[in-house]
């Protein structure tokens, strides 16, 4: 992995105006994604990961922050600089069903890129790339000229993702893009997402609320609670030994598929319900959730800091309550 980050998220801010005032989708999270690497970006729904996903490829304007990429600070490029950026930045979203255009056949919706950056100079050249897509994918020829309608979800997810792919772009954010689909087809998915990185040396940002999917897929993961980090670290160290209250009770609810090891696993549940984004807490934003919240916890908002080697985390009473 290189030591240079291909995306640095520096402070990252996003926030809504509503009638009832600023609600803070997103409020101050920084990571960087290496090169070849998946980051993971897991937390309940509603939580922010997706708007932070949205923020990054500036789908969203941000309120505050800075997205280093190659040097540049993309919230600074004009939205004509951003047309070459976007060449390198791609999306697959959570819906197949909605993201795919249901008058545009295959053809079509896989050449859109294509079209808007001018990438062919014939329609035979055209053809010709959206089936090498198509073929990179796991679908073929035939299926070029059919409808979405005509598909199933994995195979209309399988057209999204040969779309992400048309530009050849080295960063894609995957927005839950399994999370519309049977069960049986997502580790299809996602094996597919793998052999695709290791083919083309694609670097991710995945975003779900699937635990085990995550850890499976994920070189490092960050775990997000209302708009917050709370904790970053290498998928495996995480799961072994996770530092933060919030993840601890996440992965506890991961089911064992051994009865026995299910029985005698400790699940922690949260009491209460997340606050809202519009009025968080003054202190932790976990903190009325928090079987271990102090004084403290209330009064001020935790340092995000480096507790172990390559592991982040935001809590006051982190090193007490290692296991």
């Amino acid at each position: 992995m290189s030591q240079e980050p291909l995306i640095s998220v520096k402070d990252i801010k996003k926030h809504f105006q509503v009638e009832s005032g600023s609600l803070k989708a997103v409020d101050g999270i920084s990571f960087d994604i290496y090169p070849g690497e998946t980051f993971g970006l897991v937390g309940e729904s509603g939580c922010g990961k997706s708007t932070a996903g949205r923020t990054i490829m500036r789908l969203y304007e941000p309120t505050d922050g800075e997205l280093m990429f190659k040097g540049n600070n993309i919230y600074e490029l004009s939205k004509k600089e951003m047309q070459d950026v976007r060449k390198n930045f791609q999306m697959i979203f959570q819906d197949p069903y909605a993201c795919l255009n249901p008058k545009m056949n295959v053809e079509d919706i896989v050449a859109e890129p294509l079209d808007i950056h001018n990438i062919y100079t014939n329609r035979e050249e055209r053809h010709r790339k959206v089936v090498e897509l198509l073929e990179l994918v796991g679908l073929g020829n035939e299926h070029a000229m059919r409808f979405p309608h005509e598909f199933s979800g994995g195979q209309r997810q399988r057209i999204g993702i040969a779309r992400a792919l048309a530009l050849n772009p080295e960063f894609i954010i995957c927005d839950e893009p399994i999370s519309a689909l049977d069960v049986s087809i997502q580790a299809q998915v996602v094996n597919l997402l793998k052999e695709l990185q290791d083919k083309l040396g694609l670097t991710y940002l995945f975003i779900a609320h699937d635990l085990s999917m995550v850890r499976y897929i994920s070189d490092r993961v960050g775990v997000m609670y209302l708009g917050k980090m709370m904790e970053l670290a290498p998928s495996e160290v995480l799961y072994d030994n996770p530092l933060h209250p919030y993840t601890k009770a996440l992965l506890s609810a991961i089911p064992i598929p051994d009865p026995e090891a299910q029985r005698k696993k400790k699940i922690i549940k949260l009491e209460g319900d997340v606050p809202s984004p519009i009025n968080p807490p003054e202190g932790c934003r976990f903190v009325d959730r928090c079987p271990y919240a102090i004084q403290r916890c209330r009064d001020e908002e935790p340092e995000w800091r480096e507790l172990e080697d390559k592991h982040y985390v935001a809590c006051h009473r982190a090193e007490e309550l290692r296991d």
